[in-house]
């Protein structure tokens, strides 16, 4: 990118360079992000001078950001560098149901506002007729987006997980909306804090025991992996009521498995090794002899029954 040397822009756009180099503002070393803000000013140098379709949206994307930075090498949250590196995906592509909504965004005002959580209420309460795809894509954001603690504090911010857990119980919310919001909680929950965060925050494990009754079957493997994460976490807990309620919420999903006529073996894995690790600090109701005898996985999936002895 030396100013001696040509760079096709466009390329450098379409191979998704400048999406990696925003991508990069996220990172923890300062060193890298340095070389990345020396990387954008010299490719915005380049693209003053060159002429291809989507040249002015890039240009009052990196106005923007720059103007908005207020500090030196300023490391911004995971969520909002993938927001920016998908404007400049959408930028590419015009034709996008996106499109004029990304371009509105950044018209609206001189800068982006970086501690907030970018069109979350926009999108997620959109009233267009395109509200399901605009949805999808915010939640889908959320779900690759929330990385760390920072990201964590900018959804409590914008109120999102409040949002999700009432959204998700509405007679608004269908099965494709639920299930993708699933996902934005199994994204939160491989991350320690912000888990704790929600346990002990937004009654998350109570949450949970509500919506496994009535959950679809494509929901209930997403389930599973939320189950196994908890179990992961739950080991460092020493709080009584959390472990009850985690107890709990196994056997509610252990019942729901009764009901079904198949159980995918990704599931039984999933639930069977957290029962079989966490059997004595959960304190189920059945022995350890009787747990390593069911840990079958290939007998579970072939004889739900065999779950009924934890009931």
């Amino acid at each position: 990118l030396g100013s001696e040397n040509v760079v096709k822009c466009q390329q450098f756009v379409e191979k998704h360079c400048l999406a990696y180099c925003l991508m990069a503002l996220s990172s923890r070393c300062g060193l890298l992000r340095a070389v990345v803000y020396n990387c954008l000013a010299r490719f915005e140098q380049h693209l003053v001078t060159q002429k291809f379709y989507c040249k002015e949206q890039i240009l009052t994307m990196l106005t923007l950001l720059k103007q908005s930075i207020k500090k030196s090498n300023l490391k911004l949250a995971p969520i909002v560098a993938l927001f920016l590196s998908k404007l400049v995906d959408l930028f590419t592509h015009p034709e996008s149901k996106m499109y004029r909504t990304i371009t509105r965004f950044l018209l609206k005002q001189p800068y982006i506002d970086l501690v907030h959580i970018p069109l979350f209420g926009e999108l997620f309460h959109s009233s267009s007729t395109e509200y399901k795809y605009e949805r999808g894509w915010i939640l889908n954001l959320l779900k690759h987006g929330i990385k760390d603690s920072i990201d964590y504090t900018l959804c409590t911010k914008a109120y999102v997980f409040k949002t999700l857990m009432t959204f998700y119980n509405c007679s608004l919310c269908d099965d494709s909306t639920k299930i993708e919001i699933l996902n934005v909680f199994h994204s939160t929950s491989k991350l320690q804090d912000v888990l704790m965060s929600l346990l002990f925050d937004y009654g998350f494990l109570l949450w949970l025991q509500i919506l496994i009754k009535n959950c679809s079957s494509e929901s209930l493997k997403i389930l599973s992996l939320i189950i196994k994460n908890l179990g992961l976490r739950l080991q460092s807990i020493d709080n009584q009521v959390q472990l009850l309620e985690f107890d709990c919420l196994l056997m509610l999903f252990i019942r729901r498995l009764k009901n079904e006529t198949t159980i995918a073996s990704s599931i039984a894995d999933n639930v069977m090794s957290t029962i079989v690790k966490y059997q004595e600090r959960l304190k189920l109701s059945v022995g350890i002899q009787q747990i390593k005898h069911i840990a079958d996985y290939s007998t579970i999936v072939k004889k739900t029954s065999l779950l009924s002895c934890f009931c």
